[in-house]
């Protein structure tokens, strides 16, 4: 694409995120999506032919991002802790990473709830939940000092799956449910990783 065609394709992405932010998705209205971008509802379809589109686009740079953000936080994790952090130091990083990058971006909870509303859009959600679950496979049989990748994979799929939730309904809620709810899902995940770790 040329760049002004990217700078054109982005401007409808952030309207359209930031429309979400107050609207729900099914009201998502292309017209005001194309004002706010500052283009002609033509050029919009032009980019993306209809809602789900741009719900898409939104869901795959989101997840592009989260993805990002967990991989520099491992590495980061493994090197301030010479390869071995402790469990507890493990799940506080990941798991503060995930609600800060949240909290800063709150457009990107409505758009993970306007992928619910669409099968495929759900379909990518569960893709990407199980790329990421294998992502963290090793760096969690490394913490768990485990060699049963099957067992370490299950844990992984069920932390990251129920992560995404876990973080929504904390920053759905007033405060200080919030930190409750982040310190007691710290717990669970604690608990599961010990369950797992193998007998040294």
């Amino acid at each position: 694409m040329q760049e002004r065609s990217l700078r054109r394709r982005e401007a409808i992405l952030v309207a359209a995120q930031e429309l979400l932010v107050t609207e729900n998705p099914e009201d998502l209205a292309m017209r005001e999506v194309a004002r706010r971008a500052g283009i002609s509802i033509g050029s919009l379809y032009q980019y993306f032919p209809s809602k789900p589109a741009i719900l898409r686009a939104l869901v795959l740079r989101n997840l592009e991002k989260v993805g990002e953000l967990l991989r520099t936080e491992v590495e980061t994790l493994l090197a301030d802790h010479g390869g071995r952090p402790t469990i507890v130091q493990a799940v506080d990083r990941i798991i503060d990473a995930y609600v800060n990058h949240y909290r800063s971006h709150p457009e990107t909870i409505a758009v993970w709830a306007g992928a619910q509303a669409d099968l495929e859009l759900r379909r990518l959600d569960v893709i990407d939940t199980h790329a990421t679950a294998d992502f963290m496979v090793a760096p969690m049989m490394i913490l768990l000092s485990s060699s049963d990748r099957d067992r370490i994979l299950s844990a992984a799929l069920l932390i990251t799956e129920l992560a995404g939730h876990a973080v929504r309904l904390a920053l759905a809620v007033e405060s200080p449910m919030t930190e409750r709810i982040v310190a007691q899902f710290k717990t669970m995940v604690v608990a599961v990783l010990e369950a797992n770790r193998e007998a040294g």
